[in-house]
């Protein structure tokens, strides 16, 4: 989990790994398998390409090659034929003999027939052309269009005669016109023995382009001419693509000049006044164009690179030959439009593969069960492992030998952390008994606490679990874990006394330091009965008073001594509670003074040194005479040097939940301080001292890494010296908050207390005064009045005494008293 938050990797479940690796192999044999496809239908359409185009270009080279020759072959019979000038022939005599030639060929546009003296005739195929009618001015019903022009200046007139299909005059109109058939080109250049022929030029009445094949008539000054339309060649071209290919490409028929005769294109214009060159169209050359048309070597299509448009494929072929006029026909069809079909079959192919990847998912599902399915229940023993449940750990069968191989690892696996395990519980808690026995061992008078009270509390946990009737009947530890928590946290519930000094945990009285001071205070009271014998010798021997008076006076001071001293010295047992009246004669006993004549300085430790400076220096010590002079003292006192200042400030994390008042000072030794405690033997700072072992057990516990089944241990052993009521410590934890762990470690700690013969500050109680006082304890809200019920009604109280008390301190307990209210 920490690896993955840090380099931030996606875990990803086994099936789906499997399935997509199933699914990569089939997406990389299916791209492998669609390129190779797409390569190779490419391929087959630049070779279908190539022979449609051979088709298309032998149809063309036909196609002209009979244009041209039908053409030649019509202007030459009529120039042969014709031998007598036909101007004043009628229009329906000349109509007749050159449908005669154009009804064998639709495709010619028309006939016609100039002279010198400017007649010119011209008959039309109205059929040549799909936009011919419109532009001549024609019905759908007209078939034939006879032109005659003839005149001068204004009065020179065209003539047209619109014919049906069976030479039935439909309509015909006249206008001016400034037609001379001597300024066209073709009736100069028309010699008698050879047909010229025009390059592509707008006819000058229809505005269309095309060309002329023009002949002199014999013996006449007459000039015989046929003109075809480019249109025608176009849509001829146009209808030969759309029939032998798909009709997208771009095919066009152009000249040794590059001029563009015909071609299948609708942006091109067979009306334009200037021929269109390849040039104006593809942007190549058309010397490029011919030159790679007359290299029979170079390789068919070629692949043209355009810089601001698609790259394009070019079939040229040259038409025609030396006889007739030589042409070209080249196809220009875009990269994209010639591999469209190779790329809808890819893609067919490809969403092909993606169905087939799509049904094979739940396949592959399926199928990696075997996989699968045995490393999940791996994944589950793991779970087990990891919730210490060794002994439900299962082997996982499988026929994949690494799979089968890792189960029979966990399962040994498991086997080894168990024996680990338990070895290292006993360790645990051989080292815990060992810690609690040092502490026991660190002071004479707590030796067996540590280890009795762990004992009584599982004594009573025991009984509770036992319990098949009242209030603790259900009660049950969940398993062996919770019982082992509980274990620990009762030999560790005193863990932090290992912090506490033994002066304060042996204190016995309440001048007890290192040593019990109310030695000083009786040599001080030696010197005042000293002091009290010399005012009897002084008074006899040197003031002469009389020896009676004195000796009963002395004998009175003498006496006096030895009540106070005795009454100090039970005051510095602390077994009864202190009224104030004997606290205030305390202080007044301590009022009286000595003499002293030795100085204080000498022979203190380094520390005391430092300690007598920093007081000094705060003007908190007075400073001693220089001269070796006597000091007068009182009896008893508070003197700076008894305050022990806190040589750290103490802070609680607030996380800890612990709420006790800090006193002031670390310790303070003061005499008449000491003395006058109230009860017992502790000042409030010996008790916070002895307190504070709690917070140490709290903050050791805490800073150990238990696992999961031991992490309410701290807890467990930090709440013995709560109370129900709330005003225990350290968190002042109340009812509600405190588990029954809790307050059996409480009745445990108590009764182990009042029982035990090991304490300097107090005698062993009986058993009997012992249940009283832990009965008044429930009835002042410290101790769990049914808890405590049920210890007596189990008989754990005498179980425990039995196995640690003497037979003397073993009463009878009549436990009627306390079971009822």
């Amino acid at each position: 989990m920490v690896a993955s938050k840090k380099w931030g990797l996606k875990r990803l479940p086994i099936r789906i790994l499997v399935t997509n690796m199933f699914l990569l192999a089939i997406l990389i044999t299916a791209s492998i398998a669609i390129a190779l496809q797409y390569s190779a239908s490419k391929r087959m359409a630049v070779d279908h390409m190539l022979s449609s185009m051979n088709l298309l270009s032998d149809h063309m080279s036909d196609s002209v090659y009979n244009l041209e020759n039908d053409a030649k072959q019509t202007v030459k019979v009529l120039a042969e034929l014709i031998n007598s000038d036909l101007s004043n022939t009628s229009i329906e005599h000349k109509s007749s003999l050159f449908a005669q030639f154009l009804q064998k060929r639709p495709e010619l546009y028309s006939l016609y027939i100039g002279d010198k003296r400017e007649h010119f005739f011209q008959f039309i195929n109205l059929d040549s052309a799909k936009d011919i009618r419109q532009r001549m001015g024609a019905q759908l019903d007209d078939r034939w269009a006879a032109v005659d022009i003839s005149g001068s200046g204004e009065k020179r007139l065209r003539q047209t005669y619109y014919y049906s299909n069976t030479f039935h005059l439909n309509h015909h109109k006249t206008e001016y016109s400034n037609f001379y058939p001597t300024d066209r080109p073709w009736f100069a250049a028309s010699t008698q023995n050879s047909i010229y022929k025009t390059p592509p030029y707008l006819f000058q009445h229809l505005q269309i382009s095309g060309q002329t094949y023009a002949q002199r008539m014999r013996n006449t000054d007459q000039v015989i001419g046929l003109d075809i339309l480019l249109s025608s060649l176009s849509d001829q071209l146009s209808l030969s693509s759309s029939r032998l290919i798909n009709g997208q490409e771009q095919a066009f028929l152009f000249g040794q000049n590059g001029e563009i005769i015909a071609s299948n294109t609708t942006h091109f214009n067979s009306d334009n006044s200037t021929p269109q060159s390849m040039q104006d169209y593809l942007g190549i050359a058309s010397k490029k164009l011919i030159k790679a048309a007359e290299n029979t070597s170079l390789k068919q299509p070629l692949l043209i690179d355009s810089k601001d448009g698609p790259r394009y494929y070019v079939f040229i072929k040259s038409i025609g030959n030396d006889i007739f006029t030589k042409h070209y026909f080249t196809a220009v069809v875009t990269e994209k439009i010639l591999f469209q079909q190779a790329t809808k079959e890819a893609f067919r192919s490809a969403l092909l593969s993606a169905l087939v990847m799509v049904i094979l998912i739940p396949i592959i599902w399926l199928l990696s069960s075997p996989i699968v399915r045995p490393i999940r229940q791996l994944q589950l023993e793991t779970e087990k492992i990891k919730q210490r449940k060794f002994d439900d750990v299962a082997f996982t069968d499988s026929h994949i030998k690494e799979i089968w191989q890792l189960s029979n690892s966990f399962v040994s696996m498991a086997n080894d952390i168990k024996q680990h395990e338990a070895s290292q519980k006993e360790f645990m808690e051989a080292l815990i008994r060992l810690i609690a026995t040092a502490i026991d061992d660190k002071s004479a008078h707590t030796g067996g606490h540590c280890y009795r009270v762990p004992e009584l509390g599982l004594m009573l946990s025991d009984a509770l679990e036992k319990a098949e009737k009242g209030p603790y009947k259900n009660f049950k530890f969940a398993n062996d874990n919770e019982r082992l928590e509980f274990r620990v946290a009762a030999w560790l519930h005193d863990c932090g006394k290992i912090t506490m000094p033994e002066h304060i945990m042996d204190k016995g009285s309440k001048l007890e330091c290192i040593y019990n001071r109310i030695h000083e205070i009786r040599t001080r009271f030696e010197v005042l009965w000293r002091d009290a014998e010399i005012d009897f010798l002084r008074a006899v021997h040197i003031e002469n008073q009389d020896p009676n008076t004195a000796l009963a006076k002395w004998k009175e001071r003498q006496t006096t001594l030895q009540e106070e001293f005795a009454f100090v010295a039970k005051a510095n047992v602390g077994s009864e509670l202190m009224s104030e009246q004997d606290r205030q004669k305390v202080k007044d006993i301590g009022e009286q003074e000595w003499t002293r004549h030795f100085s204080n300085r000498l022979g203190l430790s380094p520390a005391e040194e430092m300690m007598l400076t920093k007081q000094l220096q705060a003007g908190k010590q007075e400073t001693e005479p220089l001269s070796q002079q006597a000091v007068t003292e009182t009896l008893l006192s508070d003197k700076p040097e008894h305050i022990i200042p806190r040589h750290k400030e103490i802070t609680f994390d607030t996380s800890l939940g612990i709420k006790m008042a800090i006193p002031e000072h670390q310790y303070n030794q003061g005499e008449i301080y000491n003395l006058t405690i109230q009860k017992g033997t502790l000042t409030k700072e010996d008790r916070f001292k002895i307190n504070e072992h709690m917070i140490s057990t709290i903050t050791m516990l805490e800073s150990l890494p238990f696992p999961p089944e031991l992490s309410r241990v701290p807890h467990y052993a930090s709440t013995h010296h709560e109370r129900m009521d709330g005003q225990g410590y350290p968190r002042r934890l109340n009812a509600e908050q405190l588990s029954l762990p809790d307050r059996i470690l409480m009745i445990a700690d108590v009764f182990e207390a009042l029982t035990a013969s090991d304490r300097p500050y107090k005698k062993a109680k009986p058993v009997s005064v012992a249940i009283d006082i832990m009965f008044n304890m429930c009835q002042e809200g410290h101790l769990d009045l049914q808890l405590f019920r049920f210890f007596l009604t189990s008989g754990t109280y005498l179980q425990y005494a039995q196995k640690f008390l003497p037979e003397d301190q073993i009463d009878t307990v009549n436990i009627k008293l306390y079971l009822e209210g």
